[in-house]
């Protein structure tokens, strides 16, 4: 890790400090969730639904077991399998679980700072993204596709709230350990991309 990698300035907000240090991540989960899923077909669009199912399941329940109530976003995984049966697919085996070092419970049961808050903000900035994307779906769907996880209204109500606290200047204790566990967020969503395309690729292989 590069010296001040975590750091956006000493005036800095949280947020900053959180999109200065997943920049990078951030731009590359959004080329690999759209070369994984996509969707530009409604086939496309149930792979996409799945993936985010499979990936958002183990993170809503490290927060269950280890955020505060007021940073504990909305659950979607029953918006995203409502989506999915609603285009008679399934649901998929969820990812591996969300469980990074950094992220760990220290010998006094709690997580370290900002562990929970990172994860959150994640989860619930994703909600704007989620917005743009709707629009691209009611147009390529013709407004037949279902869009209960896309439209989600708690979620973007969530990320609202959070954007009070994130907005402020944080201690650099939790600004790192949000950082770290922004970044974990992000690794995971990349994992589970990366394990859709190779599952692709297999069954492709297996159908020739």
């Amino acid at each position: 890790m590069t010296p001040g990698k975590h750091q956006a300035g000493a005036s800095a907000t949280l947020r900053d400090h959180l999109r200065s240090a997943t920049m990078a991540a951030h731009d590359l989960l959004d080329h690999a969730m759209q070369a994984a899923s996509g969707w530009q077909t409604r086939s496309d669009y149930a792979r996409f639904l799945a993936l985010q199912h499979a990936a958002r399941a183990p993170l809503e329940t490290w927060l269950a077991d280890h955020a505060p109530a007021d940073l504990t976003p909305p659950v979607q995984t029953p918006l995203l399998a409502a989506d999915l049966t609603a285009l008679g697919m399934g649901l998929p085996p969820a990812c591996a679980p969300f469980d990074p070092r950094q992220t760990a419970l220290d010998p006094g049961g709690r997580s370290p700072a900002g562990a929970a808050l990172g994860t959150a903000w994640v989860l619930a900035g994703s909600a704007l993204g989620n917005r743009a994307i709707a629009r691209q779906v009611a147009r390529i769907g013709g407004g037949a596709w279902p869009a209960a996880f896309l439209e989600d209204a708690a979620m973007m109500a969530f990320w609202q709230a959070l954007r009070a606290r994130i907005d402020q200047p944080a201690a650099p204790e939790e600004a790192a350990g949000a950082a770290h566990a922004a970044e974990a967020v992000f690794a995971h969503f990349l994992a589970a991309t990366d394990a859709k395309q190779g599952a692709d690729t297999i069954r492709e292989s297996l159908a020739s």
